[in-house]
């Protein structure tokens, strides 16, 4: 096994065991940084892709950051870049002209300023065969990638599919310890949290506004329980429907939960 080989081993098991209670964001950087090492050259880049298909940056760590925010909340298509375009066809796009490729139209501007000349992305399948991600490479000069990077982006993708998958799971047990089962609002955990959150705050008044279902109990013990459930989740979600970022300038401070 040569020299690089032996780097790519060292930083798979690495990124493999992970370090205890590291965010993903900690974990994607070390990669980037480690493979950077291994592969002069090479600009690492790892972005996320949600359920929705919309992109979110999870590290880039040798570009600024203003350049990495701008595909954040960018949906994945068919001229999205490199990145966008390859979580959109599922398959590696290679692009070794960003200036005159026509995937890059939209984007060239950012990149070429920061001497980026070329992109190559492979896309990251979570266990389901559902894109999450994209690894890509930025190169400044005009090329695609050799058998070596090749051989990286296949075990760094791997690898970004173990460290999204825990991040989800986290994601989901805290979805479930701080959700409501029934509605799915945040729960009397998360208010109890809010208002420890809302303590630590200086500035400004605050409110509580409490709402109530009259004559629920009537109701379940006349139509049932299930059409009682029912109509709790409407309420709730008319509720939380006034809280919507488009509705009011006070959007982002408004929390709706449900604690009975």
């Amino acid at each position: 096994m040569d020299m690089r080989s032996n780097a790519l081993a060292s930083t798979e098991c690495n990124s493999r065991d992970g370090r205890k209670g590291e965010s993903l964001k900690a974990t994607t950087d070390r990669l980037c940084t480690e493979v950077e090492a291994i592969a002069p050259g090479t600009v690492c880049s790892v972005l996320a892709v949600d359920r929705g298909g919309y992109l979110h940056p999870l590290s880039c760590p040798a570009l600024p950051q203003n350049y990495s925010d701008a595909f954040d909340g960018l949906a994945i298509g068919p001229a999205v870049g490199s990145c966008g375009t390859a979580a959109y066809r599922g398959a590696s796009v290679t692009v070794t002209d960003i200036e005159t490729d026509p995937l890059w139209t939209a984007f060239r501007a950012s990149a070429l300023p920061l001497g980026l000349k070329a992109c190559w992305s492979s896309p990251i399948f979570n266990s389901e065969g559902r894109v999450i991600g994209t690894f890509a490479f930025y190169y400044r000069e005009h090329r695609g990638p050799s058998e070596f990077e090749e051989a990286i982006v296949a075990t760094c993708a791997h690898l970004c599919t173990i460290a999204l998958e825990r991040h989800e799971r986290v994601l989901e047990r805290e979805r479930m310890a701080y959700s409501d089962s029934l509605t799915g609002l945040p729960n009397r955990a998360k208010f109890d949290l809010s208002l420890l959150e809302e303590a630590s705050r200086q500035e400004g008044l605050r409110g509580l506004l409490l709402f109530d279902i009259d004559n629920l109990k009537a109701f379940n013990d006349t139509f049932g329980h299930r059409a009682g459930d029912a109509l709790i989740q409407i309420v709730a979600s008319r509720i939380a429907a006034t809280a919507m970022p488009h509705r009011s300038f006070l959007a982002k401070r408004r929390r709706i939960r449900r604690l009975g």
